[in-house]
């Protein structure tokens, strides 16, 4: 049935009506009846928005600035949701910012009031401090970054304020009161058996898998609210839960449930019930296999006189310290990249980077269609940029955006397998010129294709989506070389300290140098946007 069309009026008031009006105002305000300011909410009532948030910073603002902040704290959070969120949650809270061609799941759409990470039932809304604890701890296994060591307490909370503008539910509904969460009693062989019988009972097999795996039957037949693939996530793994995976979390997530995917809440089991089957689920998760690091760490190179070759196997490297960073999905999948090792060592002539990461198969090669190759790139921020200062003017992490150019260091296998290839068949032949002898003295077409072969690292530019650029073949500066050994790459870069592009980065700056890495797991189909990602580091060259 359609909806019937109204008009809205509002009714004329006389001028007389109006002047009366306007005088008894005048009249209050000067005999001091009016009060200064309203309250928003009783700070003495337990249920209040201002008790709620357990996050909340100390300040309190005194009611006669009380305006004058909210217009402030408003502004302040426009400005951050702008620079940080808008790339993938859009300038309208609808989830499709530029960057959402990229990733997998999307961003959440706003715009509804639907969260997954609530404290509060079922279809109720989350607290404001329930928000601010997913900005500020992330989503593990997602693209959500954890935001907790960018932005100050002020910005967060104003970022929640901003965010709830997009939905109309937090104006015309109250949220519920949260979920009760009692300690997590003691693990048994019998609860562990019962959370398993339960687990069978309520069918949970169809989708995370007898093995918690998330290789269930319907595991890739599902889809959210939007109409979006939903991905399973591996139980096991405790890298990717997305909402911590402490026994509290896991119960809290199986009573709230998951609102806006396939996951519904089991608040139709009893307490004891929801405690076997977080207890059958922790049992199953390997602890062992977690892999902690730094969102945002600062790095230093070690200063040494020795020369610097390409061999990540050199030495050298074995008194170098090594920083754990963190590394980000942009597209679900099973045991991903979760951090990257970094070290650097820098002598009189260049600098030196070698980066470690797990990847039990080593893809090199992306000849065939079906072939997808293993890669990882280092992105540097172009400028005298110093990370979240002065209203936060770096670059975005993701490709750098209009204006602020990001220098990249890409190394790939196939091309270093080419290079090998092309090295062993030059010892084979003894130095005869095969090209010649087979294309007639034309250039190899497939040589032409590549005018990189030689050297297995590209140097590229980019401000911002579809906008990567190859600097010119005589400018590139930067060497490199990958070994896959014990199920681990480790790559080497090395470019010498003077630059030879006024895009490339300089590394004479007193400033730390904004860095960030990106892998490319063959394994995974990954290519281009396609890929694990970290935020940005602080690169501190100047000793």
């Amino acid at each position: 049935m359609a909806m019937k069309s109204c008009t809205h009026y509002r009714p004329q008031v006389s001028v007389s009506v109006k002047y009366i009006f306007t005088l008894l105002i005048f009249a209050y305000l000067c005999l001091g009846f009016l009060p200064n300011s309203v309250q928003a909410s009783d700070p003495a009532d337990p249920k209040s928005d201002a008790v709620n948030k357990v996050f909340a910073p100390s300040e309190k603002h005194t009611s006669s600035s009380h305006a004058h902040a909210g217009s402030a704290k408003q502004t302040l959070g426009e400005t951050v949701y702008k620079h940080m969120c808008v790339f993938c949650h859009g300038s309208d809270g609808n989830g499709g910012g530029k960057a959402t061609a990229y990733l997998y799941p999307w961003p959440r759409d706003f715009r509804k009031g639907v969260f997954k990470h609530r404290s509060t039932p079922s279809g109720a809304l989350p607290l404001d401090k329930d928000i601010y604890q997913t900005i500020a701890r992330g989503i593990p296994g997602t693209s959500m970054p954890a935001w907790g060591d960018a932005l100050t307490e002020d910005e967060t909370w104003s970022v929640v304020e901003y965010i709830k503008r997009f939905s109309a539910r937090f104006a015309a509904e109250t949220p519920k009161d949260p979920v009760t969460v009692s300690p997590a009693p003691p693990s048994s062989p019998e609860r562990i058996e019962r959370g398993k019988v339960l687990f069978g009972d309520m069918r949970c097999s169809r989708c995370h898998g007898t093995d918690l795996k998330g290789t269930g039957p319907l595991a890739d037949k599902l889809y959210d609210l939007w109409d979006h693939r939903s991905f399973i996530y591996d139980l096991t793994n405790p890298n990717t839960f997305k909402f911590g995976f402490q026994k509290e979390d896991i119960y809290l997530t199986l009573t709230t449930g998951l609102d806006g995917s396939p996951m519904k809440a089991y608040d139709d089991l009893t307490d004891e019930q929801r405690w076997d089957l977080t207890l059958f689920v922790d049992s199953r998760i390997q602890h062992e296999k977690l892999q902690p690091a730094e969102y945002e760490a600062d790095l230093k190179p070690k200063v040494i006189k020795e020369e610097i070759d390409l061999d990540p196997a050199n030495p050298i490297w074995n008194d170098v310290p090594v920083h754990d960073v963190h590394m980000i999905p942009l597209s679900a999948r099973a045991n991903p990249v979760n951090r990257v090792k970094f070290q650097s060592v820098v002598n009189e002539e260049g600098i030196s980077f070698r980066l470690e990461w797990d990847d039990a198969l080593a893809d090199r090669t992306s000849s065939r269609h079906q072939d997808f190759k293993d890669a990882v790139a280092m992105e540097f921020s172009l400028g005298d940029v110093l990370l979240h200062k002065f209203g936060h003017n770096e670059p975005f992490f993701g490709m750098g955006n209009r204006g602020k150019v990001v220098n990249i260091w890409q190394w790939r296998a196939d091309w270093q397998t080419e290079i090998e290839t092309k090295e062993k068949l030059e010892y084979a032949t003894k130095g005869m010129d095969m090209d010649t002898m087979i294309f007639g003295g034309e250039v190899n077409p497939v040589d032409s294709l590549n005018p990189f072969r030689d050297v297995p690292v590209e140097e590229l530019n980019a401000e911002g989506f579809g906008t990567l650029t190859p600097q010119p073949q005589t400018k590139q500066n930067v060497l490199g070389k990958g070994v896959w050994k014990d199920g681990k790459w480790r790559v080497v870069f090395y470019r010498a300290l003077e630059s030879l592009n006024k895009w490339d980065i300089k590394f004479q700056s007193k400033q730390p140098v904004l860095i960030s890495f990106a892998v490319w797991d063959g394994a995974h189909q990954d290519r281009n946007g396609r890929k694990v990602v970290s935020m940005w580091q602080r690169f501190h060259f100047s000793q």
